[in-house]
C-alpha cells in the first residue's frame, strides 16, 4: 500500500471521528516501509484495549476516554509508543512504529544465549504456572466469516422423456448460467459478531451470557450446498410432475420408494442454526485448543519430540527478552510450522503463528471412487497473543484462526415415475468440488476472577437472538472496543 493512499484513508478517518465523536479510528504502519502492521496492541490500562486488524486498523469507544488518554502501542520486534489521543488525531490518527534496535550485550549473546532445547524444556516445564486457566471470567468479542468457493459445479440433463431436443439444451443452458454465476461470483456467505460473558471452570466447563450478536448474510446469494442444491433442484423440477411421487435412485443407492416433489418444492428453506450450545461450544473449544491442553492441536508445544526448532533471532517487546523460536515437523505425525515467541523472563509463550506444514494435512475422507464423495482439511493456521492477567498467569488475548476443508461430490440423479404403466423419467448429472472456508477472531475484552455463586447466577437460552443486517453497521458497536471489520465486511451489503 502506497503512503499517498494510507494518508488519504487515514485523513478520511480523522473526518469520520469528527461526524462520530464517539469512537476513533487509527492505523499503524511500519515507519520504514509504511506497511499496516497486523495484530498489534493498543493499550490505555492494564486490561483495556483492542488488536489491530489484518489490515493494521483499529477502533476505540470514546465514551470513558479523553483527549489526554494516553495509548501503549507494541508489537514484538517494534519500539514500543506511548501517545495521547489528541497526538494521534494530530498524525491523521497515523501511528509508525519503529523497529527494535537490538542493544544486548555481544558477549551475553554469544556465550549466555540457551540452547533452543533448553529453552522449549523450559516452556514446557511452565506450562502448568504460565496458564492456570480455572475460575474465570472473560469478556470476549468474537467475529467468524464463512464462505463456499466452488472451483467447479456441473450439472446436466442427460434424459428427460416427453421433452424435446431443444427443451433439453434451454435446461441445460440455465444450468450452465447458474453455475458460472456461483463459481465466478462468488458471494461471502455470513459475518457473525458476537459480544459475550464467558465464565470457566478448571474443567473448562462453562456458561456464557451473550450481551449483543449480529448476523450479516445474503440469503439471496449465499453459497452453502444447500443453497446450491435448492438452486439445482429448482430447474430441475420443470421436468417433473410435482403432483406424483417418484422412485430416486444417486449412484447405485435408491434414495426414496415413494419421494413426493410437491413437498419438496413447498418446503421452506432452513432457517440459521442460532443454537446457543454451538455458539458457546466454539468459543470454549478455541480457547481451550490454546491452552495447552493434553488434546490440542498445539502439539509442537506439547511433544517436542516431533518437532525440529531452531532459536532464530531475540527480539524485545516493551523491554522484555524474547526468543524466537521457529520449528517445523521431524516426523511424519507432525503436522505444523511456524514460529513462537517466548518471554525470557519465565518463559511463557508471548505470541505463537502456527500453519500445516507442506504436504500436510488435517481430517480427511476419501470415497471418491466408491460414492462420489471426498473431503480433506488442507487448511489449519492462525496467530495467537497471550497477556498476563496481572498475577502470573496468561491467557490467550488474541485468537486468529482459519481453516479450509477441500470438497468434492459427484452425484448422478434418476427419477422414475411412480406409476406402473408409465415410462417417464428423468436423469441428470450433479458435480460439485470447491473449498469451505472458516474465519474465526475472538479478543478478550475484560478478564477477571468468578466464584460458584456467580457461575451458578447466570442463566442460559436456547437460541440466540441475533440481529439480522444488510450491511455492517458500526453503531451497534459504538460504546465498546470491538476489531475493526477488514474491508471486505465494510463494504458487503444484501442484495434486496
Amino acid at each position: 500500500m502506497k503512503f499517498q493512499h494510507i494518508l488519504f484513508v487515514t485523513i478520511l478517518l480523522g473526518w469520520s471521528t469528527l461526524m462520530f465523536s464517539q469512537q476513533i479510528t487509527g492505523q499503524i504502519i511500519d515507519a520504514k516501509t509504511n506497511e499496516p502492521i497486523a495484530f498489534a496492541t493498543v493499550q490505555y490500562g492494564e486490561n483495556s484495549g483492542v488488536v489491530s486488524n489484518m489490515e493494521g486498523y483499529f477502533t476505540l469507544s470514546m465514551e470513558r476516554l479523553t483527549d489526554e488518554t494516553m495509548l501503549t502501542v507494541s508489537f514484538m520486534g517494534y519500539q514500543t509508543q506511548e501517545l495521547s489521543i489528541k497526538t494521534l488525531e494530530s498524525q491523521s490518527n497515523l501511528i509508525k512504529l519503529k523497529e527494535a534496535v537490538n542493544q544486548l550485550n555481544t558477549v551475553y549473546i554469544t556465550n549466555k544465549l540457551p540452547s533452543v532445547d533448553s529453552v522449549m524444556a523450559r516452556v514446557q516445564r511452565n506450562l502448568p504456572k504460565n496458564y492456570q486457566f480455572s475460575n474465570v471470567k472473560q469478556t470476549l468479542f468474537s467475529r467468524e466469516t464463512m464462505f463456499f468457493k466452488a472451483n467447479k459445479l456441473d450439472v446436466d440433463i442427460d434424459k428427460s422423456s416427453g421433452f424435446s431436443k431443444k427443451q433439453l439444451e434451454a435446461s441445460n443452458k440455465e444450468f450452465n448460467q447458474l453455475t458460472n454465476q456461483i463459481v465466478n461470483n462468488p458471494p461471502t456467505q455470513t459475518f457473525t459478531d458476537v459480544l459475550s460473558e464467558l465464565h470457566l471452570k478448571s474443567d473448562l466447563n462453562g456458561k456464557m451470557d451473550v450481551k449483543q450478536a449480529t448476523k450479516l448474510k445474503d440469503r439471496k446469494n449465499s453459497l452453502s450446498l444447500e443453497t446450491i442444491q435448492a438452486r439445482v433442484t429448482n430447474i430441475a423440477l420443470q421436468h417433473l410432475d410435482t403432483s406424483k411421487t417418484y422412485k430416486v435412485k444417486s449412484g447405485w443407492f435408491k434414495v426414496d420408494d415413494s419421494l413426493s416433489l410437491k413437498k419438496s418444492k413447498e418446503k421452506k428453506q432452513d432457517l440459521d442454526d442460532n443454537s446457543f450450545n454451538k455458539l458457546k461450544s466454539e468459543n470454549i473449544h478455541y480457547l481451550a485448543e490454546h491452552l495447552f491442553k493434553d488434546k490440542s492441536l498445539m502439539d509442537f508445544v506439547l511433544d517436542t519430540e516431533l518437532y525440529d526448532y531452531e532459536l532464530t533471532n531475540v527480539t524485545t517487546i516493551d523491554d522484555q527478552l524474547v526468543y524466537v523460536v521457529t520449528y517445523e515437523p521431524r516426523k511424519r505425525s507432525a503436522k505444523f510450522t511456524g514460529t513462537i515467541y517466548i518471554a525470557d523472563e519465565d518463559y511463557a509463550i508471548l505470541k505463537m503463528d502456527y500453519s500445516y506444514a507442506e504436504g500436510r494435512i488435517g481430517e480427511k475422507l476419501n470415497l471418491k471412487l466408491l460414492l462420489g464423495v471426498k473431503y480433506v482439511e488442507n487448511v489449519n493456521k492462525g496467530t495467537v497473543i497471550y497477556k498476563k492477567n496481572g498475577e502470573e498467569n496468561y491467557y490467550p488475548y488474541y485468537i486468529n484462526h482459519e481453516s479450509g476443508k477441500y470438497v468434492y461430490a459427484h452425484r448422478p440423479f434418476k427419477f422414475t415415475e411412480n406409476d406402473d404403466d408409465s415410462k417417464n423419467k428423468v436423469s441428470f448429472d450433479v458435480v460439485i468440488e470447491g473449498n469451505i472456508v472458516e474465519k474465526y477472531e475472538v479478543m478478550s475484552l475484560g478478564y477477571s476472577s468468578s466464584d460458584d455463586a456467580t457461575f451458578s447466577a447466570v442463566t442460559e437460552p436456547k437460541k440466540v437472538d441475533y440481529i439480522q443486517l444488510k450491511q455492517y453497521d458500526p453503531t451497534l458497536w459504538k460504546d465498546y472496543n470491538i476489531l475493526e471489520p477488514l474491508d471486505e465486511l465494510k463494504k458487503f451489503k444484501v442484495e434486496e
